[in-house]
């Protein structure tokens, strides 16, 4: 008797596009007798999309993370690593994969579709998540990454389109039906509230991006699993940068025991000029919270998270990143 497949799904999409709280809106349908596993890969040195996740483990839910690089390099073996320790481990009985939003799909999909894994697992729909806010911007439609994310996809999804508005969303829509080859299914929705059944559409056979080299790209990333970080000491918060992809970013961690005032990181997040991305996981007095913020706009969320306090900031060119270390050290509270 052949052994069942394991359905598995990417979810791609630009920097800031929405692809955690995605992930998080489907999660919260997933079936309660059944293991999923999500494998998340972030741009930045410090990792901070595995945050919101904290304590999931209890709920039939193991999340992995390969940090700090690019999962869609053909020779990424820690992606390839986590993936087979994912299957051996854990079986579930289904796998999401949320590559970097500078990532190109196409490698993992190769990979996934390689001689190791065919007979393992069973590629389902590719979806791509895109704010028709970017799609405007001139900057995003000419991106290679942008194209070849949109290109790959099965299921192509406009979100945030009650910021977007709606005419240009029926414009992006509209586009977006012309395309070719053609989406299996295009749709639109608010804070990534996806249908779950949409992972189960069967993928168009044999999508290639229109640049096939396009992951062929430097890279001056770490790679590896950066949950475990070590702890600094207060008032020496850990710095680490990277660049590649045609973006930098440097993160910090900073010690558990330090406290955020809120108000004051909600200043330093406006104030912050020419950053694209700004997230973070902060203590502030007994809570602690998510601060996501993309060019200027920012939402904040409740945390079960508790390790330490951690952001990374991502841009199109170098930043004054002392600068940006201060305005944060100027965000704490007094220690009494």
């Amino acid at each position: 008797m052949a052994l069942q497949k394991i359905p598995v799904n990417l979810i791609t999409g630009f920097l800031g596009v929405g692809k955690t709280t995605t992930l998080q809106n489907i999660l919260k349908r997933k079936p309660a007798d059944e293991r999923w596993a999500v494998i998340i890969n972030e741009f930045g040195a410090v990792s901070i999309d595995h945050t919101p996740f904290a304590g999931a483990d209890e709920n039939g839910l193991v999340v992995k993370e390969v940090a700090g690089g690019c999962i869609c390099c053909t020779a990424n073996l820690p992606m390839q690593m986590t993936l087979t320790l994912v299957l051996r481990q854990i079986k579930p009985h289904r796998i999401l994969i949320e590559p970097t939003g500078m990532g190109h799909p196409e490698a993992i999909l190769d990979m996934l579709r390689g001689k190791f894994l065919k007979d393992v697992l069973d590629i389902r729909a590719t979806v791509c998540l895109v704010d028709p806010r970017q799609w405007n911007n001139e900057e995003y439609r000419e991106h290679e990454t942008f194209i070849d994310q949109i290109t790959l996809s099965d299921v192509l999804i406009a979100n945030k389109v009650d910021l977007a508005g709606e005419e240009l969303t029926r414009e992006f829509l509209e586009w977006a039906k012309e395309l070719f080859p053609p989406k299996i299914l295009i749709g639109a929705v608010e804070q990534g509230d996806v249908d779950p059944n949409w992972l189960n559409i069967e993928p168009f056979p044999n999508r290639k991006a229109l640049n096939p080299h396009a992951h062929d790209h430097e890279h001056h990333h770490h790679h590896g699993d950066n949950h475990d970080l070590p702890i600094p000491e207060v008032g020496k918060p850990l710095m680490k940068e990277n660049h590649g992809l045609g973006r930098y970013s440097c993160g910090w961690v900073f010690s558990p025991d330090e406290v955020f005032d809120l108000q004051k990181l909600k200043t330093w997040v406006i104030s912050v000029k020419q950053v694209e991305r700004v997230k973070g996981a902060f203590r502030t007095g007994g809570d602690w919270v998510l601060i996501n913020a993309v060019r200027g706009e920012f939402s904040i969320e409740y945390l079960a998270y508790r390790r330490d306090s951690r952001v990374e900031c991502i841009g199109a060119n170098p930043l004054p990143w002392k600068t940006l270390e201060e305005g944060l050290k100027g965000c704490l509270l007094e220690q009494k």
